[in-house]
């Protein structure tokens, strides 16, 4: 998208809240890269959070103190006022929408679930089972009382204090925890797909999980010890680490590999719930085992497993669970059925759009 804005004369910068991890991307790029705010509550000794709505991950995320709302604004008014831009394109980023609406043209790109309906009086549940733990009225006293009349007209709830941005919902609808109320039409991802392919010539496993996560290494050296055959990247590994799996037999990567070309080598994909991995795997037609760490990994897990293509392990579960679940989506032939039926289905669809779409809608918003 940048590139591409680049090419018609605009001058990109961006805002990140990481900055290390992606500098590899920019390091060669002309184009500014500047810290952007963020605040995660600590988390109390004993009581981990699980939110319900997307009310609460607003509120987890500073909405629920003013103090912290108002520094997070001030910071994204500075960014505003140094760079002067004339269009915001945002993912993930509902305080900067905050800030920029009224001021400057904003585009909110994401993948669904960061988009919840503006429309509705309230944010619908995420999960079923769980009830809120913020209150949405006491959330939006906070965004009144910091944000005062910079609100839209007619800001009366929750939700619609950030209906001022356009939005590309960039998913599958498939994978869209929002599908069924959601007014807008989602555009499929952004991130160029694999197209469906042929089963691999021998049984393999792709794993593409995080060092910090304590079941990855357990998880990945008892597959190997179980005599499947299978290659590794591992986020964040340390050389002692991969070392140890390589001694099981593991193939361990020490970069980042393609996914397609990894895919196109092995028959089923292990991972967190990330939705990029996920898109392309079911492209690419592979079943999937998933080990979510959190919310949006468990939505994602969940609509993977209603579409007959996942197995989804979390919480605690016996080590003799994960070795259960490769060979069935490895060796159990409905598995690879029904994900080489689904990648044909996707491969109908206007894959590619989405990006041309963002492009177009970023300029005309510039004019």
């Amino acid at each position: 998208m940048a590139q591409a804005l680049a090419d018609d004369g605009h001058r990109p910068v961006f805002a990140l809240k990481d900055v290390l991890s992606p500098w590899a991307a920019f390091r060669d790029a002309p184009w500014p890269v500047l810290l952007a705010p963020s605040w995660v509550k600590p988390q109390e000794s004993g009581k981990p959070f699980s939110s319900a709505t997307f009310g609460d991950v607003l509120a987890v995320h500073g909405y629920a103190r003013a103090d912290v709302l108002a520094s997070l604004v001030a910071c994204w008014d500075g960014i505003l006022a140094a760079t002067r831009p004339d269009l915001v394109v945002c993912d993930f980023a509902p305080t900067l929408v905050l800030a920029a609406t009224g001021r400057v043209p904003v585009l909110d790109v994401g993948n669904g679930y960061c988009q919840p309906p503006y429309h509705l009086p309230s944010f619908p549940k995420t999960f079923e089972d769980r009830e809120p733990t913020y209150p949405e009225a006491d959330t939006l006293r906070v965004v009144r009382g910091v944000m005062g009349d910079r609100l839209r007209p007619g800001t009366d709830t929750l939700p619609a204090a950030f209906a001022g941005a356009e939005r590309c919902v960039t998913v599958f609808p498939e994978l869209d925890p929002y599908r069924g109320i959601r007014t807008e039409s989602c555009l499929g991802p952004l991130d160029p797909m694999p197209p469906p392919l042929p089963p691999p010539a021998t049984p393999r496993f792709f794993a593409y999980l995080g060092a910090e996560v304590a079941s990855t290494e357990p998880a990945l050296r008892l597959l190997a010890q179980g005599g499947f055959a299978g290659e590794a990247y591992v986020r964040g590994s340390e050389p002692a680490q991969r070392d140890r799996l390589r001694a099981d037999g593991l193939t361990v990567h020490d970069l980042p590999v393609r996914l397609a070309d990894a895919l196109a080598r092995c028959g089923v994909l292990l991972h967190h719930g990330g939705l990029s991995a996920a898109e392309a795997a079911l492209c690419a037609g592979r079943p999937q085992l998933l080990l979510p760490i959190h919310g949006e990994h468990m939505l994602n897990a969940a609509a993977l497993h209603k579409l007959g293509v996942a197995h989804v392990l979390s919480g605690e579960y016996p080590a003799s669970d994960v070795l259960e679940a490769v060979r069935q989506l490895a060796f159990e032939p409905k598995f690879p059925r029904r994900a080489a039926d689904l990648a044909a289905h996707f491969a109908r669809m206007p894959l590619g759009a989405a990006l041309e779409t963002v492009r177009d809608r970023c300029r005309l918003l510039l004019g």
